[in-house]
């Protein structure tokens, strides 16, 4: 599948129909992105902006409102002796340019002994949306800390979306 292309399937099952038993169906659309940051210098005060992960783009404009799941995954490199505060944010931006924050902030947080990658992952759901271009992007917050030893490094982030039509 290619980096930030859109998939678009008319026909995927979304559950049933309560009142009669049957399966109803609903069009979904499917965005992902690749990207990643690091290595990342000592953090000890705010910075001035957030620094974008990685982003996608959804169109959703051959649907009615969507009901879009958002899942985030990745790879934390962290330095021997290094103690970090990975505060992730959602920013959804509109065609019109618009952007606003959604969903909570998600926190990773540890104080390394040895050498090591984890993996850090969360799911958002954004509900109610009207049709159009909407691009999401996981930023990590200006309150993020690397505190004690530089080189920390978020690799393979992928960001999907998966729009289902409400």
């Amino acid at each position: 599948m290619p980096h930030g292309d859109n998939y678009f399937h008319s026909s995927g099952s979304a559950g049933t129909d309560s009142s009669s038993g049957s399966w109803s169906r609903n069009n979904v659309v499917l965005s992902s992105n690749t990207g990643g940051l690091g290595p990342l210098p000592v953090i000890t005060t705010l910075f001035a902006d957030p620094i974008n992960v990685v982003s996608t783009t959804i169109d959703t404009n051959g649907l009615r409102r969507t009901t879009n799941l958002l899942h985030f995954t990745s790879i934390i490199n962290l330095p021997l002796g290094v103690s970090v505060t990975f505060n992730f944010e959602i920013l959804r931006s509109s065609e019109d340019g618009s952007a606003v924050k959604v969903g909570p902030t998600y926190t990773f947080s540890t104080i390394v002994d040895v050498l090591e990658a984890e993996s850090f992952s969360f799911q958002f759901v954004d509900t109610m949306l009207t049709p159009g271009n909407y691009t999401y992007s996981v930023q990590l917050s200006t309150n993020s800390i690397i505190d004690i030893t530089p080189g920390a490094s978020i690799m393979n982030a992928t960001l999907s979306v998966l729009a289902v039509e409400s």
